[in-house]
C-alpha cells in the first residue's frame, strides 16, 4: 500500500513527540506528504471584543503551548519530508475529524495517552474517538 499522505495532530506531550517521529519517518519512506495539526481549544482572538474575556494566565499557557508544538515540530522534521504546518481552533476531536475530511489523508499517526481501559473509558481520549470515528485507517503510536 503507497500512502500519499499523512496527518498527524500533535501537541507538546511527548507522545505527540513520538508519533510525529514515526509519522515523519514513514513519509519519508513513503515519499508522503505530511499534514501537521495543532489544535487548540480557544485562542486570544476567540471572542469578537476587542478586549480578551480570556485571563492571561490562560491565554499565556495557549501562546507557550503553540511556540512549544512549533519548536517540537522543527525539530523532529527530517529537511527532506515535505510538510505543512496547521492549526484550528476547538474540539480537538471535531477539528481533527474535519481536517481529515477536507484533506483525505491515507492514514492518521497520533499518540496515545497511555490510559488503561479502565481510566480511558471514563476519562476518553483523542486518540480513541478517532479510531472509533475517523473515515480513515488510524494508527496509534504509545
Amino acid at each position: 500500500m503507497k500512502l500519499s499522505r499523512i496527518l498527524v495532530p500533535v501537541d507538546a506531550s511527548d507522545t505527540s513527540k513520538r508519533a510525529l517521529k514515526f509519522a515523519a519517518n514513514l513519509a519519508d519512506e513513503m515519499g508522503a506528504k505530511l499534514d501537521v495539526l495543532h489544535v487548540t481549544y480557544f485562542t486570544s482572538e476567540t471572542d469578537a471584543q476587542e478586549e480578551s474575556w480570556l485571563p492571561e494566565v490562560i491565554v499565556g499557557d495557549v501562546r507557550s503551548d503553540e511556540a512549544a508544538t512549533q519548536t517540537m515540530v522543527k525539530g523532529c522534521m527530517p529537511d527532506d519530508v515535505d510538510y505543512a504546518y496547521h492549526t484550528r481552533t476547538g474540539m480537538p476531536v471535531e477539528e481533527i475529524l474535519q481536517f481529515a475530511e477536507e484533506s483525505l489523508p491515507d492514514l492518521i499517526v497520533t499518540g496515545g495517552r497511555g490510559l488503561g481501559v479502565v481510566e480511558g473509558f471514563f476519562a476518553g481520549s483523542v486518540s480513541q474517538e478517532l479510531v472509533e470515528r475517523a473515515q480513515t485507517a488510524v494508527m496509534v503510536v504509545k
